[in-house]
Parts: C-alpha cells; structure tokens; sequence
C-alpha cells in the first residue's frame, strides 16, 4: 500500500514537472506566434528607435561610456605588465571583473525587477565614475600595485554585474517592446565600435600623455550617461515587472531550466564568448599556423571587428521579435564558417572567413539576447537578463580558457574551430528537442 502511494506521488509530481515545462515552453512559442503577426506603425528599424527621444539620449551616451571602458581596460593591462611582466598576473584581471557577474547573477536580477532601472542606473554611473577617479589618483600618487588593481577590477565587476542586466531591461522602460531588437543591435554596433575606438584611444594616451589619462577619460566617460538618465526622468516608463508582485530569488532560474528554447540559447551565448577571446588563439594561428607576424595579428583582428560591425549593423533592420529557430539557424550557419575559416589553407581565406564569423556571431547575440529578453516573463525579466549576462560574458574566463587548452594540446586551428563545432553541436541539439517536444505533446 505504501509502494502504491509512493508511485502515485512520485508520478504526480512527474506529471507536474513535466506540465511546467510545456507550459513554458508553450509561453515561449505563443509568445513567437503572437510577435510574428504584431508589427509597428513605422518600421521596426534603427531609425524608429532612435526617434524616441529618451532612448536616443540613452544611445549617444553609450558610444562615450564603452570606449571608455574599453580605454580603462587597456590601460589596467598596462599598468599590470608594467608592474610584474606575467601573463598569469594579467588573466588575473578578467577573472577578477568576470567573476562577480558570474557568482551574483541570480541575486542582482532581483534588485532590478523590484527597483527603478533608472534609478538603478544612475547609481551604477555613479559607482562607475567613482572607480575610475580612485583608479587616476592612485595610479598618479605612483600608490598602485597588483592587488590594488585587482580590488579595482573586483569593485568593477560587481558594480557591473548590477548595470548590465539594468541596462538591457531599461530599453523595455523607455521604448516599445517591438523596437526592442532594433535597439539591441544598435547597442552591438556600440560596443563593437568602442573595441577599435577604444584600444585606439589608449594607445593613443598612452604613446602621448601616459597611462593616468585612460583613467580619467574613464570615469568622464560616464557623466553622459548619468546626465541622459536624469533627463530621462520625466519618461513614461513601463516597469511592469516591479509592479506586478515581488518575485522569488531563484524564480528566473527556475523559469529559464523550464523553458528549453532559452536554455540552449543562453549555451550559445557561452560558446560565443569561446570566439570573442580573440586574444588566446589568433596570435598562435598568425605565428605558429602561418609563421607571420604581430602585424598581421593586429590586422586580424581589426578584420573580425569590421565584420562583427556588418553584424551588428544587420541586426538594427531586425523587424519584429526574434523566434528560436531562426536564432539557432543563424548559430548553426556560424558555426560551419568558423569550422570552415579554421581550415582555411592561407591567411587570406583565412581573414575572408574571420570576418564572416564576426558578422555571424554578432548578429546571432543581438538576435538571442532579443530572444531570451521578449520570452521572459515582465516580472522575471532582470533575473533572466542577469543569467544571460552570467552566459555572457560571465563564461569568458572558462571558454578562454578551454580554447587555449585544446590550442596547446591539440592545434591553434582546433581552438580556433572548438567554438564552431560547439555552435553546430549545441544549435542540433536544441532543433532535436524542439521536434520531439512538439511530437510528445502532439501524442499527448
């Protein structure tokens, strides 16, 4: 009798897992029903998105804010080559920014569902401005050392394990939902700008005036953004997810196990962080693959920013929301490029292919991060957001990492192809699940 009761219960609670799941995943697909038949009254475009005015402000602050985070970063790698010489000591870095984004997503997501997102942000400018102001005096006292500057990064990362997810959800305050993908791959058209102006700009203070400057520049960098935010007070603002009821701390993680679409979209997100981190595997294939040297690395690399610019740029005409399987379509395409550019016989197929994969792999995570950011529920929405932030660029360190294991123990071309191959993989199984889900439900 007890045997009995045990099976009912335990295949009660089954049938209910499995009722939330398809549920969710039911939430997911009514959702891209219901977008592919909405549409705007004007194009669903760059040009839309930019005419509301408080999301214009939001934008023209951006181009300032991530060139000069991308101008902080240089410079800190500087000052820590300058301070000890040890690649160990600079991947120290990127672990101590990526690390609180990694460990606090779940947390912070909370904060940003409950809370004002603009007020959020205006604190996180706030910290942001402060950082890089400690950073220039200490560094200009000659204060500085290696522990300092991990401190530095770590206070980085935390702050911006809050100011990512609030960023990304602040564009759903401030704009209409269906502008919303345009919007995102506005945003990948800044940051993929700020990468060359930004290594640029350093390069330019550094040669010229010195290191302390990339720090100051820094934290001036963000007044824009605290200014558009204070004028942006006045903006009606949605913020339905703060007002609708208070949410559960692990609620978005719960929602996003349940939904499989999203989970194999925030897997892709992690494989494509594997392909940015440039910096572990394009230097081996320019000298040991083609025996060249660091000018065709830089050259290399500015090739991948000008395709992931294209991306970026095709991403704005998205017209409506994204759905999953043309968003795992895309990161399939990706990933067969990237296979095929790892092969490349000579290093000017090679750059055909890296710039091709670029163009790829950006316009694939404005896609996704549209995707996971419109299938989220309101109330989740910044516990989802800061799980994707967890994906990317949370993962980094550990995708860098990989790819530079299979680098020295198999080739540069298997670390190169390595993110390839897991875009194909992943992009396969999530199409799989996707058929025999619909065939079980079907059944049912």
């Amino acid at each position: 009798m007890l045997a009995c009761v045990t099976r009912t219960t335990a295949s009660k609670h089954a049938n209910q897992a499995r009722s939330r799941r398809e549920s969710a995943i039911c939430h997911v697909e009514r959702a891209d029903e219901v977008w592919q038949h909405r549409r705007v009254s004007e194009p669903s475009t760059a040009r839309a998105a930019l005419a509301v005015r408080p999301y214009r402000r939001w934008f023209v602050s951006q181009i300032f804010s991530a060139s000069g985070t991308s101008t902080q970063l240089i410079g800190m790698a500087w000052l820590v080559t300058q301070t000890t010489g040890s690649g160990i000591a600079l991947a120290g870095i990127t672990f101590a920014i990526y690390l609180p984004v990694l460990v606090l997503g779940p947390f912070v997501g909370v904060l940003v569902d409950r809370f004002d997102r603009r007020r959020l942000l205006v604190w996180t400018q706030v910290a942001f401005i402060a950082i890089g102001t400690l950073l220039a005096v200490v560094t200009a006292l000659g204060y500085e050392s290696l522990p300092f500057i991990y401190a530095i990064g770590i206070a980085t990362g935390l702050v911006n394990s809050i100011d990512a997810p609030a960023r990304q959800v602040y564009l759903m305050d401030v704009l209409d939902h269906r502008l919303l993908p345009s919007a995102i791959g506005l945003y990948e058209v800044v940051m993929n700008s700020a990468r060359v102006v930004g290594p640029a700009l350093a390069g330019l203070l550094l040669a010229t005036v010195g290191i302390v400057p990339c720090f100051v520049f820094n934290a001036v960098s963000f007044v824009p953004a605290l200014i558009a935010l204070i004028l942006n007070r006045q903006a009606v603002s949605q913020r339905e997810a703060h007002r609708e009821r208070r949410t559960g701390l692990l609620e978005g993680i719960r929602w996003a196990t349940r939904t499989p679409p999203v989970v194999v979209t925030l897997v892709l997100a992690s494989v494509s962080g594997m392909l940015f981190n440039l910096t572990v595997t394009l230097p081996l294939i320019t000298t040991k693959t083609f025996a060249l040297d660091g000018g065709v690395y830089g050259t290399l690399t500015a090739v991948f920013g000008i395709g992931a610019l294209l991306g970026a740029l095709r991403a704005t005409m998205q017209s409506g929301a994204p759905v999953f399987a043309p968003t795992a379509m895309l990161a399939l395409g990706t990933g067969l490029v990237v296979i095929a550019t790892a092969l490349a016989p000579n290093v000017w197929l090679f750059g055909l292919g890296l710039a091709a994969s670029g163009a790829g792999s950006i316009w694939f995570i404005a896609r996704a991060n549209a995707f996971v950011q419109l299938s989220a529920p309101a109330a989740i929405r910044g516990q989802v957001m800061s799980i994707w932030n967890m994906a990317i660029p949370g993962m980094n360190p550990f995708t860098g990492l990989l790819a530079g294991v299979v680098a020295d123990a198999v080739s540069p071309r298997a670390g190169f192809g390595l993110s390839g191959a897991l875009y194909v993989l992943v992009a396969a199984m999530g199409f799989l699940g996707m058929v025999l889900s619909r065939r079980s439900r079907h059944a049912g």
